[in-house]
């Protein structure tokens, strides 16, 4: 029975593992709230970067687009543990920026740093503009 009972438990924790990464699916607004470090003096600027979650079989698939006509950014090294999520996003440039974020329920956001190629650590949100159904 007890084998039986934990067969059940993991099954439901599973099954909510799978439902968890569609909640990220769809399309992010990128927001710069403040500085947490600055090592470089750059203003923050108002972004019109989308970030795309998509799924590829099992992993995520993320990709910037910042509406410049430049080709999207592209990401790797995603690590997706509900609620974190952490990747590298690579520039058109070949520098990176890493991101640490938390899934936010209550405002269906994304909380977090970003570590920019300058040394700057940006407090960010990503916003949902729209889901994948």
């Amino acid at each position: 029975m007890k084998h039986f009972l934990g067969f059940i438990i993991l099954l439901f924790l599973t099954s909510c593992a799978s439902n968890n990464i569609k909640t990220i699916e769809g399309k992010w607004k990128q927001d710069f709230l403040d500085y947490k470090s600055k090592v470089v003096e750059v203003p923050l600027s108002k972004s019109d970067a989308i970030m795309d979650v998509s799924r590829n079989k099992s992993k995520l698939k993320i990709e910037f687009d910042f509406q410049d006509g430049y080709e999207k950014d592209v990401t790797d090294s995603v690590v997706f543990k509900f609620p974190q999520l952490k990747f590298r996003k690579i520039n058109l440039d070949k520098t990176s920026n890493y991101y640490d974020l938390t899934y936010n329920a209550t405002c269906d956001c994304f909380y977090g740093e970003m570590k920019s190629y300058s040394g700057n650590v940006l407090n960010i949100k990503l916003n949902r503009v729209s889901s994948v159904k």
